[in-house]
């Protein structure tokens, strides 16, 4: 098990492995936060919650040295990512440059930082430690939104298409331009991600409500969960193939309290172990120590 001792405990908090880290985009004037949960546990009470630098969020992910980053999409600005080193509950840095509306964020297996930005509508990439655009795509984005990469390098992102049909966009590395473009079984595709397989997992926010998997390298559903899925949203994998989803936490989302529910390997129903404690309409997921490319 990881451990590392902290202090100032007004502003840290006790790090074990596994964790889970939560974004809760709240609606009744509130500013958000992310919740922070021991993984191992079936409805855990947050260890921590974190709330300074965040204002109405919008995804978040950790990097292989555990800092995390939360994407906030306020609406009355361009919005910004803020940036917490594990173990701390106050942001050590704010992402303003190339922001504009982000959504869900990724981290690549250099460490670099990419953002979606949904008013963009681009992706921006951010070289490790660098607050300044290194890269962006405009290429074949008209609102994205979910965003990952699988084991090759390849950068997937969903693009909602409110009058048209969505797609996931896939693009090669180094490529600017889309290589591929997957469409069959794609509603609304807010969350992304790989599992540690190559498998591609896209969750359908609205109706049908599920979530799609694909195999590697393959633009044809191969299955499909639906099994108590309600909002799906964000997905993170754990490095042994769990899947942890957020379900309820779409906009305007109206049904059952919202959950974290948990997936164990290959499995097409839930396990009984879950999150409802704390959470408010979770939009964000990511688990450490992160699955990297």
């Amino acid at each position: 098990m990881l451990f590392r001792s902290v202090s100032e405990a007004s502003h840290t908090y006790k790090v074990s492995s596994p964790l889970l880290f939560v974004a809760n985009f709240i609606t009744d004037s509130s500013p958000g936060n992310v919740t922070i949960y021991d993984a191992k546990l079936n409805n855990p009470s947050p260890i921590a919650v974190i709330s300074d630098g965040i204002f109405e969020p919008g995804g978040d992910c950790i990097d292989g040295e555990g800092t995390l980053y939360v994407s906030n999409n306020p609406g009355s600005s361009l919005g910004w990512v803020a940036e917490y080193p594990i173990g701390q509950t106050e942001a050590s840095a704010k992402i303003t440059e190339g922001i504009d509306g982000p959504a869900f964020c990724a981290i690549d297996s250099q460490g670099n930082l990419w953002i979606a930005n949904a008013f963009g509508p681009n992706v921006t990439e951010y070289l490790k430690g660098s607050t300044k655009p290194y890269a962006t795509i405009t290429n074949g984005l008209t609102h994205p939104d979910g965003i990952a990469f699988d084991h090759d390098g390849n950068l997937y992102v969903g693009n909602l298409q409110p009058y048209g049909t969505s797609n996931v966009q896939v693009y090669f590395p180094g490529s600017t331009h889309p290589r591929r473009t997957i469409t069959q079984g794609l509603h609304w595709p807010v969350g992304i991600a790989i599992d540690p397989k190559g498998a591609l997992y896209v969750a359908n926010a609205v109706a049908p409500c599920n979530i799609e998997e694909y195999q590697a390298g393959q633009s044809k559903p191969y299955r499909k969960i639906t099994d108590e899925l309600n909002g799906p949203g964000a997905m993170a994998f754990s490095k042994s193939g769990r899947m942890y989803e957020t379900n309820g936490g779409t906009d305007g989302y109206s049904g059952p309290s919202p959950v974290i529910l948990e997936f164990r390997v290959r499995k097409m129903k839930p396990s009984k172990r879950m999150i409802a404690i704390g959470l408010q309409s979770p939009v964000g997921i990511a688990y450490y120590p992160p699955l990297l490319p």
